[in-house]
């Protein structure tokens, strides 16, 4: 008698790229910031803080993807004696249009790289000599270059660090009081700032059939 044929061997699980990506994130930040000529109080104690981000994105084919993207992040602001400066914070805002080149079609792996265009802002806020508090905040123009390598959890989850590096194109810088008062600073005597770097752990949801 023969003995049976042995089972066949199983296919690896196929992890198919899906059409619609949504990508919630928790981010680590250092801000970029422009020394002034004359006065550099809101550039100086800035250092890292954490914030979240959000993308949504339409993945036309698997190589590439658009759709839109935000983040939201706090700075850690500890500004010396010397700048009469109180109760600090500080923070900075993206958000735009987002592009991803994936480099993998199948596979448990996903690297990409990514480019953001939209708009953004860094602002501070501290009591200062007079009592009063006030918001010094650089906005305009943002890109944002970065990339990530994911894994995948699953057929619908992937996880994986990414970095991003966001830029500011400052057209106002604007210092308001809790009246809203507001009146616009010269950027070059002024310090204020340009951007930020994030390190971000990212976790991507995968909706709708395989490509």
């Amino acid at each position: 008698m023969l003995d049976a044929p042995p089972a066949p061997e199983l296919a690896p699980l196929e992890y198919a790229r899906r059409p619609f990506e949504f990508a919630p994130e928790f981010l680590l930040a250092l801000p970029n910031c422009s020394d002034g000529s004359s006065n550099n109080a809101r550039c100086v104690g800035l250092g890292a803080g954490a914030g979240f981000g959000l993308s949504a994105l339409w993945r036309v084919s698997p190589y590439f993807a658009f759709g839109g993207s935000v983040s939201k992040t706090g700075f850690g602001f500890n500004p010396p004696a010397s700048t009469h400066l109180r109760d600090p914070s500080a923070d900075g805002l993206f958000y735009g249009l987002l592009g991803r080149v994936y480099f993998a079609e199948r596979g448990p792996i996903e690297p990409y790289l990514e480019l953001g265009l939209g708009g953004g802002a860094d602002r501070t806020s501290g009591r200062e000599q007079d009592q009063l508090k006030y918001d010094e905040t650089a906005s305009g123009s943002a890109l944002r270059v970065g990339g990530a390598v994911e894994f995948y959890l699953g057929r619908h989850w992937r996880l994986g660090p990414a970095f991003d590096w966001t830029r500011f194109q400052v057209r106002q810088l604007r210092r308001c009081d809790a009246a809203q008062a507001c009146v616009d600073l010269d950027q070059a005597s002024t310090g204020h700032g340009v951007g930020f770097s994030a390190l971000s752990l990212r976790l991507t949801i995968l909706v709708g059939p395989g490509l």
